[in-house]
């Protein structure tokens, strides 16, 4: 961050967003942590600076051009140079948040589209604040940065601050489960902001399976899917080596499948990726160069591989080399 002549900071632009480990369970200590819904969307680090507002995702891709619905923060923040966390989400036709609903608005690489019947509708769900008219926040504790955030008043058309909850950890979860939600995200509330860090402060706990894989090849269809591709093989990284998760022929539709040939194609190789695991027999292979989110129901204990997986989207906000194992806490 660069000083002002002043002395005060200027308004990052971006911040590694902080993590959240996955967790079988809640916190025990319920009455020490506070419960915030999980949402289904992509995670977005948003600053406005004298009304200007700049949108960028948890691996830095400016996407300030694909949600134009946005620039109205920097006419509500006017007064304030400020550095928002949340995610960016879209919504189903029942209204509820979903990743399938985001691949319809924002497709892969932000690509814009259209629905049948209008603009897919988003949403700014906000989190955090982290920095505020010169003064970085990243060191307070959770409950500091929550009333700081709270005190801005952020609600418009397409941004919101969700309510959460000091304690009652297990309602929370239940009412996740009641709307459909993905889970709960638990933040201890004492903790402080540590960029990029994965530090368990911070929580997830998921009402199923589900978590980012690489794509690194492909099974070719057969019947109604002859000359299409029949099932995407993945896997994820233990240090330097891609480990198969096996494959997701569940999920898609005649679209989606059109155009994973279409963005595969150009990474087609004749070598397999892998370094251990149990490949699909068949696959065909592509460097591992694009990340898809997968819902399953358990991974098998004696060969690592997902049961009853089911594609959910691809993800372009992230890295390939960050995607591993997660393991409950």
């Amino acid at each position: 961050m660069v000083s002002t002549a002043a002395g005060e900071e200027q308004v990052p632009t971006f911040v590694d967003p902080m993590l959240a480990k996955l967790s079988a369970t809640l916190p025990k200590d319920d009455a020490n942590w506070a419960f915030e819904m999980k949402w289904d969307g992509i995670r977005a680090i948003v600053s406005v600076d004298h009304w200007k507002v700049h949108i960028c995702s948890r691996n830095r891709i400016d996407r300030t051009r694909d949600y134009p619905e946005l620039q109205g923060l920097g006419e509500q923040l006017r007064d304030h140079g400020v550095v928002l966390d949340g995610e960016i989400v879209a919504f189903d036709e029942h209204g509820r948040p979903t990743f399938e609903a985001w691949q319809q608005r924002g497709g892969y690489e932000g690509r814009r589209r259209i629905a049948p019947d209008g603009q897919v509708p988003i949403a700014y769900v906000i989190f955090d604040l982290l920095f505020i008219d010169g003064r970085s926040l990243e060191g307070l504790p959770y409950t500091e940065r929550r009333q700081l955030l709270e005190s801005l008043k952020l609600q418009g058309d397409y941004w919101l601050v969700p309510p959460h909850s000091i304690g009652a950890g297990p309602h929370m979860l239940q009412i996740s489960r009641d709307t459909g939600m993905e889970g709960v995200v638990a933040k201890r509330l004492n903790s402080r902001y540590e960029a990029g860090k994965r530090t368990g402060a911070w929580l997830k706990v998921k009402n199923h399976m589900r978590q980012e894989f690489v794509v690194a090849g492909w099974v070719p269809g057969e019947g109604r899917r002859s000359g299409r591709i029949g099932a995407l093989v993945i896997g994820y990284y233990e240090g330097d080596h891609l480990i198969s998760a096996g494959s997701v022929g569940t999920g898609f539709t005649d679209r989606m499948l059109d155009e994973l040939s279409e963005q595969l194609r150009p990474f087609a190789t004749d070598h397999s990726p892998f370094a251990a695991g149990e490949i699909p027999r068949g696959s065909r292979f592509v460097e591992p160069r694009l990340v898809c989110e997968v819902e399953f129901a358990e991974w098998t204990s004696k060969t690592g591989q997902l049961r009853h997986p089911s594609f959910k989207g691809l993800r372009a906000d992230k890295n390939p080399r960050d995607v591993v194992r997660e393991y409950p806490a």
